[in-house]
């Protein structure tokens, strides 16, 4: 039911911003992903399909794999910090801990950015 009442919110907020790409926040990541949430990587035309599996305890399993090549494992630990998903996974960045801005983009979407590049697309 959580989920559902900050998704309408988010959505509020974008058809009155002209369905402009909105900023998640801080309080709204930690609502969306508190009791964990299973994302789709990617997508039709982005180069790229997967599946990420988030759990609660801060532990993230699943796989990406580019258009025509082969799959890579995902595995390790995520948090919310500074209105940011922070990553760390072992196979992906060497480890390094990278922390995404997640933008909505739809009702359940949203646009992956790193600094201003867009870095991928997440959906649930």
């Amino acid at each position: 039911m959580l989920k559902l009442t900050l998704l309408a919110s988010i959505c509020a907020v974008l058809s009155v911003a002209g369905a402009a790409a909105t900023d998640v926040k801080q309080p709204d990541l930690n609502s969306l992903l508190k009791g964990g949430l299973t994302l789709q990587l990617g997508g039709e035309g982005m180069g790229y399909k997967g599946e990420l599996v988030l759990s609660p305890d801060g532990v993230g399993n699943g796989f990406a794999q580019p258009d025509g090549g082969a799959k890579i494992q995902i595995s390790g630990k995520w948090q919310v910090k500074d209105n940011k998903f922070c990553r760390a996974w072992s196979d992906i960045d060497d480890g390094a801990e990278v922390c995404e801005e997640w933008r909505m983009v739809g009702p359940n979407k949203v646009e992956v950015y790193k600094g201003d590049m867009m870095i991928g697309q997440n959906s649930w």
